[in-house]
């Protein structure tokens, strides 16, 4: 992909999307299993990526997608991509909501928005599960581990997300030797 065509991937898909980074991290998995440039465990382990890393997962896929693609600057160019149609949105539409938010088809619209991103965010998880559990089995480990550590033993996400992530770093070193 060039930087245009980076610049455009992002802005289109952030430009058509309601309800945040996982539902645009749907739209781009959807966009990638179709271009077959990105096999379905490295997306996987951008995702995880994404997850982990600060700030929004919108901003962390398309760094990392623009990344892969074409280098720093590909992220770079994917990251404004991805963030300058919500900005320009809440700049343009933020005094007509706010006007008319007691509107009932302004609530409908809203209520129609919330419902289908909850199911698309119901179908990333059930396809990236599904590819997990039929590529490694070990992946799930992780994830697993965190909530038992979160759940069992009480323990702030962020220490849990640190010991797993030292687990499965020394995991990736054995197996490499």
């Amino acid at each position: 992909m060039t930087l245009f065509e980076l610049f455009f991937f992002f802005f289109r898909i952030s430009i058509i999307t309601f309800g945040g980074g996982l539902v645009i991290l749907s739209m781009v998995q959807m966009e990638e299993e179709k271009r077959k440039n990105i096999n379905p465990e490295e997306f996987a382990d951008m995702v995880s990526l994404a997850a982990f890393m600060p700030g929004s997962i919108t901003a962390s896929i398309s760094w990392l997608i623009g990344k892969h693609y074409r280098g720093i600057l590909g992220g770079f160019v994917s990251v404004l991509g991805a963030i300058l149609p919500p900005f320009l949105i809440v700049l343009l539409l933020s005094p007509f909501v706010l006007k008319y938010s007691e509107c009932s088809y302004v609530q409908g619209f809203f209520r129609g928005v919330l419902a289908g991103t909850g199911a698309i965010i119901v179908v990333v998880v059930f396809n990236n599960v599904k590819n997990t559990l039929s590529s490694q089995w070990w992946n799930v480990v992780p994830y697993l581990l965190t909530i038992a550590l979160i759940w069992k033993f009480s323990m702030h996400p962020l220490f849990a997300m640190a010991i797993v992530l030292s687990v499965q770093f020394a995991k990736d070193r054995m197996i490499s030797k």
